[in-house]
């Protein structure tokens, strides 16, 4: 028994030490980090997204948008908010067309 405990110790702590070697993590500044009093941050209605699982992959396909700094999805409410690099020509198409290759539906731009 002392074995198997010590053995899953064992586990546990080079999982993690692996994590930490390999960059758990992206390493990236998050959105809230990233924002500024100058930021362009567009908000956008998003349709179906169940389950707090659901938002990950929007924010990776949206964040991979040339011109877009970062992105944050909220499936509780519906909607998706991307920080927009200052002097792009993101435009709300793009944007849309990235949430359809997500597998969501594209709602209308709320700000």
């Amino acid at each position: 028994m002392m074995k198997n405990k010590r053995l899953f110790s064992t586990t546990i702590l080079i999982g993690l030490l692996i994590g930490m070697i390999a960059g758990c993590g992206s390493g990236r500044q998050s959105f809230d980090e990233l924002v500024t009093p100058d930021s362009e941050i567009r908000v956008y209605e998003i349709f179906g997204m169940d389950c707090p699982g659901c938002h990950g992959g929007v924010e990776n396909l949206i964040g991979k948008v040339e011109g877009v700094l970062a992105s944050k999805a909220n499936w509780e409410k519906g909607t998706l908010q991307v920080l927009i690099a200052d002097g792009s020509n993101v435009t709300d198409e793009i944007i849309f067309e990235a949430i359809k290759k997500a597998n969501f539906t594209p709602g209308k731009r709320l700000k």
